[in-house]
């Protein structure tokens, strides 16, 4: 890995001088930042490719919030069908909106969900048709300097330090790390439950030459499996260690997932898909045979992902997975 990165060095120095020169346009009033007027604005995002959390984050401050604020969620639906701005409602599909905006509608079906890659023409969209709109939480926005938020939340995997990341292609950083600094605070995801205090210290102090403001901890809570198809029963008792189990994965980092679910069993084998991917009728044939070739167990369970689960929803399964089909739900807790 370090041998590649110094062979793209060239081409990483490359990418984060027109970065560089991009923030500093908006910096310097070159390139124009808007700011809408009534409703506040909150990104949340990531200064790296993929896998750092952010829409387990974006569920989180929904949970917070909802509570003080009428919120709406505003978010590009990467690899969504459709164009321009359109509403999630009790419907919608990851071809619709997208696997994330998918998975928060149906989490959530009472709250205000929309797609635009578009940000300034989606709030602008929501705050016209909702006028008492107060909060829009923006998911995958760092970048979007276009739009200015009241209040930008930048994520970090606790696994991939931004002070030891490298720029893109050599690296997985978008920007370089110094440019983390315009957000208002940095959120260490997905920190290890036992982590102690004085270790969170070290960290702050690693980061304080890139950050010097505010800078959280969370970790990862994995809840008891759920059906994926609405017409599965729920498990009715534990997976057990004896039980064999296919992992299903379309993310960008499904390590940890992984790590939980051999917890679980000893007998797991894992399926991997790219980060956001589109599943075939060929994917679906490769999962049935991973399926078939499972040693014979107890019981026999397929395991993915929420977002995975919403993309599969909407695949012919056969109906025996159908009912060993389960994902599992994850929520964010706040290190104290």
């Amino acid at each position: 890995m370090r041998i590649l990165r110094i062979i793209l060095s060239p081409v990483s120095l490359l990418y984060g001088l027109v970065t560089a020169a991009r923030n500093k346009c908006y910096d310097w009033g070159w390139l124009p930042s808007v700011s809408v007027d009534g409703v506040k604005v909150v990104s949340v995002g990531n200064i790296t490719v993929g896998g750092t959390g952010k829409t387990p984050h974006i569920e989180y401050l929904i949970r917070t919030l909802s509570q003080q604020y009428r919120i709406a969620v505003l978010s590009r639906g990467y690899k969504r069908k459709t164009k321009g701005f359109v509403l999630a409602d009790a419907a919608s599909t990851a071809q619709d909106v997208g696997d994330e905006p998918c998975q928060i509608k149906q989490k959530f079906p009472d709250l205000t969900v929309a797609v635009d890659a578009d940000r300034v023409h989606g709030v602008q969209t929501l705050k016209e048709r909702f006028p008492d709109l107060q909060l829009v939480l923006l998911d995958d926005a760092f970048q979007h300097r276009h739009i200015v938020p009241t209040y930008s939340i930048l994520l970090a995997d606790y696994h991939r330090p931004l002070y030891r990341d490298g720029m893109l292609p050599g690296g997985r950083m978008r920007e370089w790390a110094c440019f983390a600094q315009r957000a208002d605070i940095l959120v260490i995801s997905k920190t290890p439950d036992n982590v102690t205090l004085e270790e969170q210290q070290a960290i702050r102090s690693r980061y304080a030459r890139i950050f010097r403001k505010k800078i959280l901890f969370t970790t990862i809570k994995y809840g008891n499996p759920q059906p994926v198809f609405p017409h599965t029963p729920p498990l009715t008792e534990d997976i057990t260690s004896q039980s064999a189990i296919l992992m299903v994965t379309g993310i960008a980092s499904p390590k940890p997932l992984e790590n939980h679910v051999r917890t679980l069993s000893s007998n797991v084998q894992h399926l991997i898909f790219p980060d956001h991917h589109g599943y075939m009728q060929e994917d679906i044939l490769k999962i049935a045979e991973k399926w078939k070739q499972l040693p014979d167990a107890a019981a026999k369970y397929v395991i993915t992902t929420e977002k995975d689960a919403m993309r599969l929803r909407t695949m012919p399964i056969p109906e025996e997975i159908q009912k060993a089909l389960f994902y599992v739900p994850i929520e964010i807790q706040v290190k104290m």
